[in-house]
C-alpha cells in the first residue's frame, strides 16, 4: 500500500518556507510524518519548478499528513491501489540524477571504499544509463525516449556544499519483471533519491 501526495506552493508560500536548498526541502518533508523521529525514510519526492511557484510530489509507504508549510488549498493525497501496478505498459516521467562512479584514492594512494559520482552530460550516455536501469528494475523501454536537462540543485549538509544534475526522461515502458518493477516504483531509480530524484510517475496505457 502506498500514497501519492501533491503539494502546490505559490510564490507567497515559498517565501514563507525559506527552504534554501535541496537538503532543507528533504528535511521539511518529514513534517508529513509526525511522531516518527527515528524512522527510516520510506518516501520519495519530486519537485517541478513552475513560473509562479512549484509542484511537489510525495510517494510514501506511510500515509502522509499535510505539513504546516503547505497551504490547505495546495494539498491533495490519494491512495495507490495495488491494481495500479498490475498493468503491462505505462507512460512514464522520471526526474533522475544519472551518474557514473569513478575510483577515489586517499592521501596514501589507496583506493577508498566508495568512489566519486560524476554526472553524465551527453544524451547518448544518459540514454544508455536509462536503458541499463530499465533492465535492472524490471521493465524495458518502448519507442523514442525524451531526454532533457532539468537543472542543477544545490544542497548544504554539515558545512559541505554539493550539487546534483537533474535529467528528465519521458516515454513508454513495458513491464518484464513485476516484482522488481514494483520495488522500483516504491524505492526509486538511481542516486540522490533523498534529494528529490528517482520517482517514477506512471500513467497506464490500455
Amino acid at each position: 500500500m502506498s500514497w501519492l501526495a501533491r503539494m502546490e506552493l505559490g510564490m507567497d508560500a515559498l517565501a514563507r518556507c525559506r527552504f534554501r536548498d535541496a537538503y532543507a526541502w528533504h528535511q521539511a518533508v518529514w513534517g508529513c510524518f509526525p511522531g516518527r523521529p527515528d524512522a527510516d525514510r520510506d518516501f520519495l519526492t519530486r519537485t517541478d519548478w513552475l513560473a509562479r511557484g512549484c509542484r511537489m510530489y510525495l510517494l510514501s509507504l506511510s500515509e502522509p499528513t499535510r505539513p504546516a508549510w503547505c497551504p490547505e488549498e495546495g494539498w491533495a493525497v490519494k491512495e495507490i491501489v495495488p491494481s495500479f501496478l498490475q498493468h503491462e505498459r505505462y507512460a512514464f516521467d522520471l526526474l533522475a540524477n544519472p551518474t557514473r562512479k569513478v575510483a577515489s584514492f586517499n592521501a596514501e594512494g589507496e583506493r577508498t571504499r566508495n568512489g566519486r559520482r560524476l554526472p553524465l552530460t551527453d544524451e547518448a550516455s544518459r540514454l544508455t544509463w536509462m536503458q541499463t536501469k530499465a533492465g535492472q528494475h524490471g521493465f524495458r523501454l518502448e519507442g523514442a525516449i525524451a531526454v532533457e536537462d532539468a537543472g542543477v540543485s544545490v544542497f548544504r549538509r554539515q558545512e559541505r556544499t554539493g550539487t546534483h544534475a537533474g535529467v528528465r526522461f519521458r516515454g513508454r515502458l513495458q513491464v518484464t519483471d513485476r516484482e522488481r518493477f514494483i520495488h522500483a516504483f516504491h524505492h526509486g531509480i538511481g542516486s540522490a533519491k533523498a534529494f528529490g530524484y528517482g520517482m517514477l510517475l506512471l500513467q497506464p496505457l490500455f
